[in-house]
């Protein structure tokens, strides 16, 4: 399914930022975003659970001049949108000081009718969903661009430690089942490195989400690249 909304945007490799990982890695998540961009990174996500308002907001801040700094650098001509996960009060603190920031929630999180009515139709709005029941109701939500959800992520495919009490695995049959019944955008997400990422090429998913292995990797700017091309190519 396609959202002429997403038309301009190249979202192979959806990049989720973890904090402690990145740090971990010896980088910021800022450094690490700019050199995720740099190597194919085409949609950003700032996720971090335990900081504050205010920090989160820094940080999607920091965020924003990576991605700014490495299509500068790069000279990488489409939009690279930058989401907040779940802090809604804040994107729309910092849409209304006139940044570009869109928001992607879970099923537990702010409901999709009041992210909306909090942030407007013009930013993107990402949606959690596993079940054919919760892809279900997020297409009740409105049409793309009218109060509706502009992509889905989905999964874990596979078993991942990145989510806090994160159900198994679906697979990748069940991820097709899936995506097949859904017409919102798919984005397959959970235990995604580059082989895996070969694996979804001849799905219908639209991209790839990842975490820690761009977070937790030597290079990268190298890992990145190599997960888009290998979902790509």
């Amino acid at each position: 399914m396609t959202n002429p909304r997403l038309k301009d945007i190249d979202g192979s490799l959806y990049f989720i930022t973890d904090t402690k990982m990145c740090e971990q890695a010896g980088r910021t998540v800022a450094q690490t975003v700019e050199l995720a961009v740099a190597g194919g990174a085409g949609i950003v996500q700032v996720r971090d659970k335990h900081a504050t308002d205010a920090t989160f907001a820094e940080l999607t801040l920091s965020v924003l001049e990576a991605v700014e700094n490495a299509r500068s650098a790069y000279n990488i001509t489409r939009p690279v949108p930058v989401f907040v996960n779940d802090r809604v009060d804040v994107a729309a603190s910092l849409i209304n000081d006139g940044h570009d920031i869109h928001v992607h929630v879970g099923q537990d999180d702010t409901s999709v009718p009041r992210v909306r009515e909090l942030i407007g139709n013009s930013p993107l709005i990402g949606l959690s969903a596993n079940t054919p029941e919760e892809i279900e109701v997020a297409r009740t939500h409105g049409d793309f661009g009218n109060g509706g959800v502009d992509l889905l992520g989905v999964g874990p495919v596979w078993d991942t430690a990145t989510k806090e009490g994160a159900p198994a695995g679906l697979g990748i049959d069940t991820l097709k089942n899936l995506t097949a019944i859904s017409a919102i955008p798919v984005f397959a997400i959970g235990g995604i490195n580059a082989e895996r990422a070969a694996q979804l090429k001849d799905t219908s998913v639209s991209g790839v989400c990842v975490v820690s292995a761009i977070c937790l990797a030597a290079d990268p700017q190298a890992e990145a690249h190599k997960i888009y091309d290998a979902f790509r190519n």
